[in-house]
């Protein structure tokens, strides 16, 4: 309290209860899928598609989630969560390893693959690292007196060096304490003792071995997380536990074209064309040669490694299988209510491998009926970078899709619909559509993507899959589900508050001055704050009968931007939940 000395009139600004109330980050999405490295069934938070590539690997045939990211980072995203996805059954995936032996030919050590990553808590994590990834990490140790020697484990541009190693407990360099370490071990391999006095060869190279990505026996569950054992979700379950995502995808369940590099015919004895490292080397010099039809630069350098063409595949799953996993992400967001799911369009129907026409795509569509979802043809053609350098690959378009969304949410708003944008690193599309093809497919809710002369590959349409055209659009959905959330996370201040026309008052102002910087900000339609949204908690709303059972009702309405209708929010706040019900009007 102030020391009033002399006599006058003073203002004194008191902190009123609760606090104002902030728009919530809607650009953050969440992946299923297959990757080639990385912690199984484990969401773990990616902001950059480096980063991704350092934990998960990078682009691999057998999967499109490498793509996805990619294309989420390329057209805007800064933020996603990713969950590789594969059987986690010990007899179909298991960790490359390899056993170190001694001078007698006797087990010595055991190296295998680990992968770290960071859990959603913040706190470091290591599991071993399954999949045929780990068959790329290489080792030397040397030895350096009787009983001390260094390990140098290298996995592409990645070299650790661990010097003056040893193997007997106690030693503060003991071999196991330092490459285990928790928080400032290795990032590629774990180590096993498993002899105490072993006496090491002067030098030892290798290789990490029996590497297993568990593919051939994925199923649906997998994806999803239901059959996951254990009291950890894996699949789309483990997703639940993020309430940050606001925009979820899973472009691995579709079918995989196998990628078939060109093969490099026998050369002439006579031939003098440069072998691949040569043409690498000196392509961007002037040069002048006499090529044949038999080596061609392009056929020499899109030559894959025999061991980059023999991957372990996932098979193909059915029609109903794809359906069914659709249905189920549409589940996952209906049930929480905080996020919208991005759903493709197969490449082929899935039970006669006729490639996908509109009218396969409208038939697609019948049975899948929700607010919370949305469904984009055909699917994008980009640069593959398994493949010859120009080469595309067709994959489907959720990844960059999202990526259009996120880059709307953070530079203008979620109210933004997520449309008449140009897709980033997308050369093509796979069908081309004209105007009357596209206006079928937009009026059965499909979002078309189109290659615009002169304007690039756009996305044009921002429908979602409801029948109701209360809610039609995208934005709108998307934008009731930030205003939810939001009043739903920031008024938690009023549980066990005393249920009295103070606390009535307090939620009204900080609910209507959040809805009024949100007209303000142009995310609400209306001339007039009036006209944009009302605020109601009083004791209308709240009649005794309410107060009795320990419940605040506020009844908030607002005008999602233009098409939409006005649409009324009734958010009910009790001493352990909150119950939000949405009424058109």
């Amino acid at each position: 309290m102030l020391a009033y000395r002399t006599p006058g009139v003073y203002f004194e600004w008191l902190d009123q209860r609760g606090p104002a109330m902030a728009p919530l980050r809607t650009d953050i999405a969440g992946f299923v899928g297959i990757a080639m490295a990385g912690p199984l069934h484990i969401p773990v938070k990616i902001e950059s598609f480096t980063q991704f590539v350092s934990i998960f690997g990078g682009h691999t045939p057998q999967g499109f989630l490498a793509y996805a990211v990619e294309g989420f980072f390329a057209n805007g995203g800064q933020t996603c969560w990713i969950v590789r996805v594969a059987d986690p059954d010990p007899k179909s995936t298991r960790a490359a390893s390899v056993v170190v032996e001694d001078v007698n030919e006797k087990p010595a050590l055991r190296l295998s693959a680990i992968s770290r990553f960071s859990r959603s808590d913040g706190t470091a994590d290591k599991k071993p690292n399954r999949g045929r990834r780990g068959e790329d990490i290489t080792f030397r140790l040397t030895t350096t007196a009787p009983d001390r020697f260094t390990l140098i484990v290298t996995l592409d541009n990645t070299r650790e060096i661990w010097r003056d190693l040893n193997l007997s407990s106690g030693d503060p360099r003991n071999a196991k304490e330092l490459i285990n370490d928790p928080s400032s071990g290795s990032r590629l391999v774990e180590i096993e003792i498993l002899s105490s006095t072993p006496t090491f060869p002067l030098d030892v190279v290798g290789r990490l071995k029996d590497g297993s990505d568990g593919l051939r026996t994925l199923k649906i569950d997998h994806f999803t997380g239901t059959s996951m054992p254990g009291p950890e979700a894996g699949g789309l379950a483990a997703l639940e536990l993020i309430d940050e995502i606001s925009i979820v995808a899973i472009p691995d369940i579709m079918r995989k074209p196998p990628v078939t590099p060109h093969e490099t015919k026998p050369r002439p004895p006579d031939c003098n064309f440069l072998n691949r490292d040569e043409f690498k080397k000196l392509s961007e010099k002037p040069l002048q040669w006499q090529t044949r039809d038999c080596c061609r630069p392009e056929i020499e350098a899109a030559a894959l490694p025999a061991e980059e063409r023999q991957q372990e595949m996932p098979r193909a799953f059915s029609r109903e299988e794809v359906q069914e996993l659709q249905r189920a992400l549409i589940a996952h967001c209906e049930r929480l209510k905080d996020r919208v799911a991005v759903l493709d369009t197969p490449l082929v129907d899935p039970a006669t491998g006729e490639e996908m026409t509109p009218d396969l795509a409208k038939s697609w569509r019948q049975g899948l009926d929700t607010k919370y979802g949305a469904l984009y043809f055909p699917w994008l053609r980009v640069p593959d970078p398994l493949q010859l350098e120009g080469q595309l690959r067709s994959i489907p378009p959720s990844g960059h899709v999202a990526g259009i969304y996120a880059k709307g949410d953070r530079l203008i708003g979620v109210h933004k619909p997520p449309a008449n944008e140009e897709l980033e690193s997308v050369k093509d599309v796979q069908v081309v559509l004209d105007d009357i093809a596209h206006g079928a497919l937009n009026d059965a809710g499909i979002n078309v993507i189109r290659d615009y002369r002169g304007r690039g590959v756009r996305v044009a349409g921002a429908r979602t899959l409801s029948s109701d055209t209360e809610w039609r659009y995208v934005n709108v959905r998307r934008l009731l589900i930030m205003i939810e959330e939001a009043i739903d996370e920031q008024t938690q201040w009023t549980v066990f508050e005393p249920n009295n026309p103070d606390v009535w008052r307090s939620i009204d102002r900080v609910v209507r001055a959040f809805l009024d910087r949100l007209w303000r900000r142009g995310m609400l339609d209306g001339a007039t704050p009036d006209a944009a949204y009302s605020v109601r908690c009083d004791e209308t709303t709240n009649p005794p009968e309410e107060t009795a059972r320990g419940r605040v009702i506020c009844e908030v309405g607002v005008l999602p931007p233009w098409p939409a209708e006005f649409v009324v929010v009734r958010i009910g706040r009790t001493e352990g939940a909150t119950e939000i019900l949405e009424r058109e009007t």
